[in-house]
């Protein structure tokens, strides 16, 4: 019986990934090209990471999202908000967000040559079908 992902954690992950995105391409619009390719790793960290990492990530992105509008342009006022937004919600839930690339995952299959060769170097018998 394998754990089922949580269902709910997989809406306000790609809530807090459409809000990155967002943040980067207003920052982009804004005419801040570092502050955008920081909102873009933001989304590659949040790909990458998952359980309490996350919560840090989210933590780093709240603290981030006050100097994300220092000239006071739209574009970088609301990239500011989508990254406050998506902050909070990384440090509220992302613990409980599923990982990226996971679900589809099988679980390994038995290997009968490599039992056989553990079962010898713990001085076990593999042919002795007794035990």
């Amino acid at each position: 019986m394998t754990a089922e992902p949580n269902p709910r954690g997989r809406r306000p992950l790609w809530i807090v990934l459409v809000l990155l995105l967002l943040a980067a391409a207003g920052q982009l619009a804004a005419g801040q090209v570092p502050f955008a390719l920081f909102c873009l790793a933001g989304v590659a960290a949040l790909v990458a990471l998952s359980g309490w990492a996350r919560r840090v990530l989210g933590v780093v992105l709240v603290a981030s999202a006050a100097v994300a509008a220092p000239s006071w342009n739209g574009f970088a006022i609301a990239s500011g908000v989508c990254l406050l937004v998506s902050g909070v919600t990384l440090a509220w839930l992302g613990q409980h967000m599923p990982r990226f690339g996971m679900g589809g995952q099988e679980p390994a299959r038995p290997d009968c040559e490599r039992d056989m060769w553990r079962a010898l170097e713990r001085g076990e018998d593999p042919t002795d079908s007794n035990e």
